[in-house]
C-alpha cells in the first residue's frame, strides 16, 4: 500500500511539472514591463504587459503601445501630458495645461512640450520669445533682435551699420541692403553695406554692378556702375558717345568700325584694344 501511494504522489508531481513546462512555449513572447518590454510582476504577483492597452498596478498609463512622445512612453506618463488611469482599461492622453511646472524651473506650453517660458513674467529682466527667454542687455543676438541687443519688437532701435529687417528696427528709420543706413540710399549704384563703410550710403566701385537700386531698377548685365553713383554701358558694349558708357569713353581702338565702351587713361589693362588710346603700357599694364 505504501508503494502504491508513493507512486501516485510521484506521478502527480511529474504531471504538474510537465504542465508548467508545456504552458510556456517558445511561440509565446514574454510579457512587457513598463521600462523595456520584458516580463515583470505587479504587487499581486500577476504578470503585467506594457502596451496591451490595460492599465496594470505598476503602470501609470498604458495607451496600447510603447512608442515615445505620444503622452505615454513605456507605460509612464510623459512630461506635459495627462493620461487617464482606470485600472484594466486603455489610457488616453492629452496635453497638460499651459503653465504647469515641468523639469524644475520650466513650464508646459500647452502643446506637450516643456519649455523655458510662455510669458514675459517668467523671464526676469527679459522677455519670452518663441518659448525661450532673451534679454536686451546680454550682448547676445537672441529673441527677435535683428542685431546684438537691438531691433525687433522688444529692444531699442539699432544704430547705423547694424543689421535690420525693416525701417522700424533702425534709429534712422532707414533699413537698406540689410543694414540701418543714415539715409534712404535707394538710387542706382549706391549701397549702404560696403565693408568698411556699413551704415553710410556709398558708391559702388567703378565697373561694379547693382542688381537692385531700391526703386525697381538694375545696373548689371550690359550695364555697369561708373563709381560715382551713375550707371552706363559695360566695357565692350556698343556705343555712339562717351555718355553712354560707365567708363566715359567710347572708341574703336581695334579699328573694326564698331565703337564700344573702353577703358580710360590710367586704368588697368592687358591688351591695347581695351584702351581708348589704343595703347596698354607693357611696363605698368595701364592704359596710356
Amino acid at each position: 500500500m505504501k508503494i502504491v501511494r508513493a507512486s501516485m504522489t510521484l506521478a502527480v508531481l511529474l504531471g504538474a511539472a510537465l504542465a508548467n513546462f508545456v504552458g510556456c512555449t517558445a511561440d509565446e513572447p514574454p510579457p512587457d514591463n513598463p521600462t523595456g518590454g520584458t516580463g515583470s510582476s505587479s504587487s499581486s504577483g500577476m504578470a503585467t504587459t506594457c502596451g496591451d492597452g490595460k492599465l496594470d498596478m505598476n503602470e501609470t498609463c498604458d495607451d496600447g503601445n510603447n512608442s515615445p512622445n505620444d503622452g505615454c512612453t513605456d507605460c509612464a506618463v510623459d512630461a506635459c501630458y495627462t493620461c487617464t488611469s482606470e485600472a484594466g482599461a486603455l489610457s488616453t492622453c492629452a496635453f497638460a495645461s499651459a503653465g504647469e511646472p515641468c523639469e524644475s524651473t520650466k513650464v508646459c506650453n500647452g502643446a506637450g512640450a516643456c519649455v523655458e517660458c510662455i510669458v514675459d513674467a517668467q523671464c526676469p529682466g527679459g522677455y519670452c520669445y518663441q518659448n525661450a527667454c532673451a534679454k536686451c542687455d546680454d550682448t547676445i543676438k537672441n529673441g527677435d533682435e535683428t542685431d546684438v541687443d537691438c531691433g525687433g519688437a522688444n529692444c531699442s532701435t539699432c544704430g547705423d551699420g547694424k543689421m535690420c529687417g525693416v525701417g522700424g528696427d533702425c534709429t534712422s528709420t532707414f533699413c537698406t541692403d540689410g543694414v540701418c543706413c543714415g539715409e534712404a540710399c535707394d538710387g542706382a549704384c549706391v549701397v549702404c553695406n560696403l565693408e568698411g563703410s556699413k551704415g553710410v550710403c556709398d558708391f559702388v566701385a567703378k565697373y561694379g554692378t547693382d542688381s537692385s537700386d531700391g526703386m525697381g531698377g538694375t545696373c548689371d548685365g550690359t550695364k555697369a556702375c561708373n563709381g560715382l553713383g551713375g550707371c552706363g554701358g559695360a566695357l565692350g558694349e556698343p556705343c555712339t558717345g562717351p555718355t553712354q558708357c560707365a567708363s566715359a569713353r567710347c572708341g574703336d581702338p581695334d579699328g573694326d568700325g564698331t565703337k564700344t565702351c573702353v577703358k580710360n587713361t590710367g586704368e588697368a589693362c592687358t591688351d591695347n584694344n581695351e584702351c581708348f588710346s589704343g595703347t596698354c603700357d607693357p611696363g605698368t599694364m595701364m592704359c596710356m
